[in-house]
């Protein structure tokens, strides 16, 4: 009885000594840092990309995947939760691309910050903070392999259709034109050369004629001014005709006229004189005869009576 009591008193206290070191060593061995996590949104793939994959923050890993899903409200979005310590300082501007590790092929988590809208990243709603997954460098390419082949397919055809037959002979024809052109233009430029060879001495000429030119026009530009002074003269001139003739007019005319009376009074004074000079001579010497008297006067007699 006492053996069995001494042999499961030491089996207990072996199992509570087992259990104490796996908990020290769990303790010892936990993380103590808080994690926080976060749903990444992928509308690409995510080849190679697997649980417990590492999450880098600018080349610093800072966590690890726990879960990949597919969006029960859209197939085609790729939902991953990422475990991410709390001191990493993400924001609102954080974006998440994937990255390949060597040959091996699987890929890891890049997280990522642009600066443009640092306000840190929270979750609303009782919903993990989302980050919107960017594609790669190589997610790029080959996104962009398959039009960048269709475009070389299309030029293909194009450079097919343009070598054909019909085009070739289009071209040869073009071709020969164009010898024939560069032979005529030759020819044209050795009939030019002697028209340019005297192009200098043209030019020498035509700027001696602008010269004799100039002074052509200065002598006309004195000309002009000679003339020009001379019609000022002449329009003085008119001015003072025009004064002389408002004083003749004035001043001579009236004094004209009343000589032209006096000698009209005087030719027919001296017209009178010659008259009676003509009927009556001697009255140069004896003077005029009296003048006989008329009706009602003093010796009258009337030519009957006689």
């Amino acid at each position: 009885m006492e053996n069995r009591a001494h042999a499961l008193a030491a089996g207990l206290f072996t199992l509570l000594l087992g259990i104490g070191v796996i908990a020290t060593a769990a303790w010892f061995s936990g993380d103590t840092v808080e994690m926080v996590n976060y749903q990444l949104v992928s509308s690409q793939p995510v080849s190679g990309l697997n649980a417990q994959a590492p999450v880098r923050f600018r080349g610093v890993t800072v966590g690890k995947v726990i879960s990949i899903d597919f969006n029960p409200l859209d197939p085609r979005i790729i939902l991953v939760e990422i475990s991410v310590r709390g001191d990493t300082p993400l924001t609102q501007g954080t974006y998440a691309q994937l990255g390949s590790q060597g040959v091996t092929g699987l890929s890891y988590v890049i997280l990522d910050d642009d600066g443009k809208r640092p306000g840190k990243l929270v979750a609303e709603g009782g919903l993990l903070a989302r980050i919107n997954v960017k594609p790669s460098f190589i997610d790029a390419v080959s996104n962009s392999g398959q039009e960048l082949i269709e475009n070389l397919d299309a030029v293909a055809k194009r450079l097919n259709t343009l070598l054909s037959d019909d085009n070739q002979k289009h071209l040869v024809s073009a071709v020969r034109n164009l010898d024939q052109m560069s032979g005529r233009i030759a020819t044209l430029a050795g009939a030019l050369e002697p028209t340019a060879r005297a192009l200098p001495a043209l030019t020498a000429d035509a700027g001696i004629v602008l010269k004799r030119a100039d002074t052509l026009i200065a002598n006309l530009n004195q000309r002009v001014e000679t003339f020009e002074r001379a019609a000022k003269s002449a329009e003085r001139l008119g001015d003072s005709g025009t004064a002389l003739s408002d004083a003749m007019l004035s001043d001579t005319v009236p004094r004209l006229n009343l000589l032209t009376d006096d000698l009209q009074r005087t030719a027919r004074g001296l017209e009178r004189t010659l008259n009676d000079l003509n009927e009556q001579p001697h009255s140069l010497i004896f003077g005029r005869n009296p003048v006989p008297p008329g009706p009602g006067e003093a010796g009258f007699a009337a030519k009957g009576a006689q």
